[in-house]
């Protein structure tokens, strides 16, 4: 998972497989407001919480199954959910732990709700200590990868970049299924380099979905943590 963006895709569709008509919601405290049966069951937080229409009679089942589909989309989309810290590693004042420090850039993690541990690297301004250029990560490797370019500890030149790696994916699996004098050896480097990629975007393994997600939520913008 690279961004919210990323989860609120897989989420809303999945919700629209089991029944749910998920809108853009007209208050400006939600993401979301996912309907059910034509009645207004729930709203999709900006906290990313699952928050109930006290107007309304919902089941409890129905509310369990709507945070346990954001529960399991959320583990399907590849974040991290063995903590990356311990108590040696130095806590923050925004609650975060320290993961690493080089050259100027700071790799930290936080645990979160739904999310597992989410990761952030920044910059720190010599006078004040404040964070500059905050980005924030829902994989950890893709945080690894941004902490060791920023800090220079890598050449960016080695990596791939996301899109990269989804044209690469596309070709060799159109290569995999249509060339037929490739040999075992060869198809089965190929499938290993596939997993490989698909470890890093997990979303390449999900199948074509119906739900609209662009026209209903392609304009939201990512939301940072807090802190």
């Amino acid at each position: 998972m690279r961004s919210k963006t990323d989860f609120y895709r897989l989420f809303f569709e999945q919700l629209a497989r089991r029944g749910f008509d998920v809108k853009r919601s007209q208050s400006s405290d939600y993401i979301a407001d996912i309907y059910f049966k034509n009645q207004l069951v729930a709203y999709f937080s900006k906290a990313d919480t699952v928050i109930q229409n006290p107007f309304v009679t919902v089941k409890d089942k129905l509310i369990r199954l709507i945070n346990d589909t954001a529960q399991d989309t959320a583990n399907k989309a590849g974040i991290c959910r063995d903590c990356p810290y311990t108590d040696a590693n130095e806590k923050l004042p925004n609650g975060s732990y320290k993961l690493a420090e080089y050259n100027g850039v700071t790799l930290a993690c936080k645990e979160h709700h739904l999310f597992g541990y989410v990761f952030s690297t920044y910059r720190t301004a010599p006078d004040s200590g404040e964070m500059m250029a905050r980005q924030i990560f829902y994989n950890k490797e893709f945080a690894g990868q941004d902490f060791a370019k920023r800090s220079g500890l890598v050449d960016e030149r080695a990596l791939f970049t996301e899109e990269e790696l989804r044209v690469l994916h596309a070709g060799l699996v159109k290569m995999s299924i249509l060339d037929q004098d490739v040999s075992n050896e060869a198809r089965e480097s190929v499938e290993r380099i596939l997993d490989k990629i698909e470890d890093i975007i997990p979303e390449l393994r999900e199948q074509e979905m119906e739900f609209n997600f662009d026209m209903e939520f392609g304009q939201q913008e990512e939301m940072e943590i807090g802190g």
